[in-house]
């Protein structure tokens, strides 16, 4: 876990560094809080599963995760501010499809799960409704923004498991399984996020997003065989600012 811990203090030095520099500028303090939710996933590319002799190639659909962390964020001004969310988020797709393996026919319901921790660096644009104060009680309000930004990510643990299903000798067959395939992906995952959300509130405040994030790179690591997919989501949470 060297690298992880490396990779951590890396991003944790810029994240802070940046967030110092505009709070500086801005003259206002950070806001923290916590947030989770619901991830449905996929691949661009194809799933390549190979041990001895068995080669499979699976179409990825889309599968259903979770993510939860926490918020840090700077206000740069009422309409724009800077935001970090250092989270644990699970990512990977679904497979439902018919294979043949040995000369017999297959059918096989399984997914790969992908553990990251994942890091997003995002620039939001909100609107600004005026401020309500009634007798020094300051009344809560509605914001809408929209979020830009990139992502890094670290995998901790990839699992390809569920069930295949057959009568290869004329006897219904059922057959459970588990691999461990994190040697197959990168360490290592970049990308893009775009989304919108609001939130209400006045000094504390709870909100909803709606993102799509999806990868610059190819997350495969075979050099025995093809296998370039490519992480794909759209993410959806509620969070919760001091």
């Amino acid at each position: 876990m060297n690298k992880l811990s490396l990779f951590l203090k890396l991003f944790s030095i810029t994240t802070l560094f940046t967030f110092f520099i505009s709070s500086h500028a801005s003259g206002q303090s950070l806001g923290v809080g916590i947030k989770g939710g619901a991830n449905f996933t996929s691949h661009l590319g194809n799933f390549r599963f190979v041990s001895g002799d068995i080669d499979l190639e699976f179409t990825p659909k889309t599968r259903s995760g979770y993510n939860v962390g926490v918020v840090y964020r700077s206000n740069i001004s009422k309409r724009y501010r800077l935001q970090i969310e250092p989270s644990i988020i699970t990512m990977g797709a679904k497979y439902e499809e018919a294979f043949e393996l040995r000369g017999f026919n297959f059918q096989t319901e399984s997914e790969t799960e992908l553990l990251y921790v994942h890091l997003p660096l995002l620039f939001q644009l909100s609107t600004s409704p005026p401020n309500r104060t009634v007798y020094g009680r300051q009344y809560s309000n509605t914001t809408y923004h929209l979020t830009g930004g990139v992502y890094g990510s670290y995998l901790v643990k990839a699992q390809f498991s569920g069930s295949n299903s057959g009568t290869p000798i004329g006897i219904e067959f059922i057959g459970n399984f588990t691999n461990d395939v994190t040697e197959q992906y990168l360490e290592y995952d970049a990308g893009i996020i775009l989304g919108a959300g609001f939130e209400n509130g006045s000094l504390n405040r709870i909100g909803f997003d709606a993102r799509i994030m999806f990868s610059v790179i190819d997350s495969g690591n075979s050099d025995e065989f093809s296998f370039d997919p490519k992480n794909l989501g759209a993410i959806f949470s509620l969070y919760f600012l001091l």
